[in-house]
């Protein structure tokens, strides 16, 4: 009786948590423009900086385009100080959103996907190492959104430390350079800004060609156990 009233009251604040999270997301996204947004800081003061920190922490929450954030931090601080602020918040976030995802969605969420799709389980609960690689790969290449990736990973099996190390260690490219991107945006006709955008350039094209040569080699290692299976049988 004892574990079933507690059953009961642990569904109940999970459900409350992903109704408030529901109603999070659509404020967010209506009310939080990326003009809105610039101009809050701006009028912060002193406080911007606690200010943009805390953006950081929920306004992915609603698939805010962070890449925006860090432009802005590069534009009100400049690349040393805006870089270390937004690696803080997005520290915070990707923490925070993992967490969520892990305790309020990963059991209905995976119970749903291996009833309905039994191959998921093969990707959900991949072995370690395998989860490491494809979450070091997926923090490098900008065109995979970072808010995505917060929840998706929180569905797997990967332990908390390994998704954070691995995230803060491979996040910090993308924040330099998107950050420089907004410091050298207050000189639009200055060469800095020309060399702020190759390397953003640089880094989407360099981490997709990443991905298509890495992805490669284990297709045909794939594709090899496959073929001898078959001679087997």
């Amino acid at each position: 009786m004892i574990e079933t009233k507690k059953k009961l009251w642990t569904n109940l604040f999970k459900g409350a948590m992903i109704v408030l999270l529901l109603i999070a997301t659509v404020w967010i996204t209506r009310y939080f423009s990326t003009d809105r947004v610039r101009e809050m800081i701006e009028n912060a003061g002193s406080y911007g900086r606690l200010l943009y920190i805390a953006l950081w922490i929920f306004l992915p929450i609603g698939f805010f385009p962070v890449p925006f954030l860090a432009f802005v931090g590069g534009m009100g601080y400049g690349l040393v100080e805006g870089s270390i602020l937004t690696f803080i918040g997005a520290a915070l976030n990707l923490t925070f959103m993992f967490l969520m995802s892990r305790y309020l969605l990963r059991t209905s969420v995976q119970k749903y996907l291996y009833n309905r799709y039994p191959k998921s389980k093969e990707i959900l609960s991949a072995d370690k190492g395998r989860l490491n690689f494809v979450l070091a790969l997926a923090r490098l290449m900008p065109v995979i959104p970072y808010n995505i990736e917060n929840y998706a990973f929180g569905l797997t099996d990967i332990p908390l430390w390994d998704y954070l190390w691995v995230s803060l260690v491979c996040i910090l490219p993308g924040t330099l350079i998107y950050v420089n991107v907004g410091d050298k945006a207050l000189e639009p006709n200055d060469s800095s800004f020309y060399l702020s955008i190759a390397l953003l350039a640089i880094l989407v094209i360099g981490t997709t060609f990443l991905g298509k040569y890495l992805k490669k080699p284990k297709e045909e290692v794939e594709e090899a156990i496959t073929d001898e299976k078959e001679v087997k049988e």
